[in-house]
């Protein structure tokens, strides 16, 4: 260290300055390049939690809308006098939420596939009776519409 400041003793006075010019401009640099990256990392987080958001609340009315149209749906082929209530519609907004939210995660082939693998049971010859047909879905109501919506929009 004593060496490196005698050396600089040694320098004139403009090289000096041309130096200290030097350091000053390559310690800005360093500095706007750490700023950027900082605000650049901050930024993406910031962004990333809102879209994430954005993406809640249009899922959220998706499935608002899909429950409206399946409650319409079943108002309308419900028979005119049963007593049969129907199934609450909160179970079917909450279905069509989680598959909303699992599109966000999946393409639309395998969550169709998977819906149509793991949440349709298909009927059997022993079983193949309207009834008996009815009984073995598991969840008839939230599906119809979500798997013509998929089907519809992304042509499967």
């Amino acid at each position: 260290m004593y060496n490196f400041l005698t050396d600089l003793n040694a320098l004139n006075p403009e090289t000096l300055k041309f130096l200290a010019t030097v350091v000053k401009s390559i310690a800005s640099l360093i500095g706007i390049v750490i700023t950027a990256f900082l605000g650049k990392f901050l930024a993406g987080v910031w962004l990333s939690a809102r879209d994430r958001q954005d993406k809640e609340v249009e899922w959220r009315n998706h499935a608002i809308e899909l429950t409206k149209l399946d409650l319409d749906r079943k108002i309308k082929i419900r028979p005119e006098g049963s007593t049969k209530p129907l199934r609450p519609s909160i179970l079917d907004f909450l279905a069509n939420y989680r598959d909303l939210q699992e599109l966000g995660e999946k393409s639309p082939k395998e969550l169709y596939l998977k819906i149509e693998r793991s949440r349709i049971i298909k009927p059997t010859a022993a079983n193949s009776s309207p009834e008996a047909i009815s009984q073995t879905r598991k969840t008839p109501a939230k599906l119809a519409p979500l798997l013509e919506a998929l089907k519809s929009t992304f042509r499967l």
